[in-house]
């Protein structure tokens, strides 16, 4: 798996920022994860993800403050799940090596719910 790096837009690669001033700002403890997630008019992947926020890369630039809609596929043993949210843009950030990827801050503000995607079911599966 590739290490990403990233810079402020319009800034040099970024430092290392203190890391007990950004756990103030969350709520939930971050798991690194690499999920697929889908965007109104994109896609992208998650970098890590908890319950009150996620990083994610994609190639679409967004601005900061910016409402995102966006599902993501959850492998689970009774088949696909798609998490449908709803975001706040806080923090965007270029991928340094890459001319259109970008990094992306997202607060999570709704949840919709879940959707099981059902051709992904076992004939035998049970639904409850």
């Amino acid at each position: 798996m590739q290490q990403l790096s990233a810079a402020p837009l319009g800034g040099s690669p970024m430092e290392s920022p203190n890391t007990s001033q950004i756990e103030k700002h969350r709520r939930g403890a971050r798991k690194v994860v690499q999920l697929p997630i889908s965007l109104h008019g994109g896609a992208g992947v998650t970098r890590d993800i908890s319950v009150s926020g996620m990083y994610i890369v994609q190639d679409r630039q967004q601005e900061i403050g910016s409402r995102l809609e966006f599902t993501i596929d959850l492998a689970t043993p009774m088949g696909k799940i798609q998490l449908c949210c709803e975001g706040e843009v806080i923090r965007i950030e270029k991928i340094v090596g890459s001319d259109s990827r970008v990094g992306i801050g997202i607060k999570i503000l709704k949840q919709f719910g879940r959707q099981l995607v059902l051709e992904n079911l076992p004939d035998d599966a049970a639904i409850g």
